[in-house]
């Protein structure tokens, strides 16, 4: 069993969608890991999604097109009291469907440095078709524990953006503390049927 799983956005009833982030350039910085809270915007917002007009409700963790952990406040509060190395805390603005300010209390919790830990022998995946350094589809995910630091709590695989990963540790506190919009899934369930 892995020291890891991966952390997932898990729906709740009338959980709000969010597509589109204004204010900051380049957003692709987000999943390739660079390092951004030092001259973050401080107008960075991300729009619920229009498709879903009735999905209003704010909780710990919104659902993205970006694959991004939004956090609220008290999500944020939990890992910031954790310490935990290799993590930004990025202030976005949460808009409704009108243009108004559902909430100003969110977070981007943001990986940087992401962890060449993919075990090429074990796993079974596609390589990027302009980048043979980029990970493209996974259909068995295995990693070499051996290469993540022991203090990276969160972090993202070096060369596939699509997945966070947790320690199964801070897993357990995050789901202990009931918190909505969160799930974890090992490794072997990669890619979810």
């Amino acid at each position: 069993m892995s020291n890891y799983l991966i952390w997932k956005y898990e729906s709740y009833p009338g959980s709000c969608v969010l597509k589109d982030m204004t204010g900051l350039d380049m957003t692709y910085r987000l999943n390739d890991g660079t390092p951004l809270a030092f001259g973050f915007p401080s107008n960075v917002s991300i729009h619920m999604n229009p498709d879903y007009p009735d999905d209003l409700v704010l909780g710990d963790s919104l659902r993205n097109s970006d694959m991004l952990i939004i956090a609220s406040a008290r999500l944020k509060d939990i890992l910031a009291a954790r310490q935990i190395p290799k993590l930004e805390f990025l202030p976005v603005s949460i808009i409704d469907h009108k243009g108004s300010i559902a909430s100003s209390d969110y977070a981007v919790i943001h990986p940087v440095d992401p962890v060449d830990c993919l075990d090429r022998e074990k796993s079974i995946y596609e390589t990027g078709f302009l980048d043979p350094d980029a990970i493209g589809d996974i259909s068995k995910l295995v990693l070499d524990e051996a290469l993540i630091p022991p203090d990276r709590q969160i972090f993202r695989l070096a060369g596939y953006w699509d997945l966070n990963f947790a320690r199964r540790d801070l897993a357990e506190a995050l789901t202990a503390a009931g918190l909505t919009g969160i799930r974890f899934i090992e490794l072997s369930a990669h890619p979810e049927t």
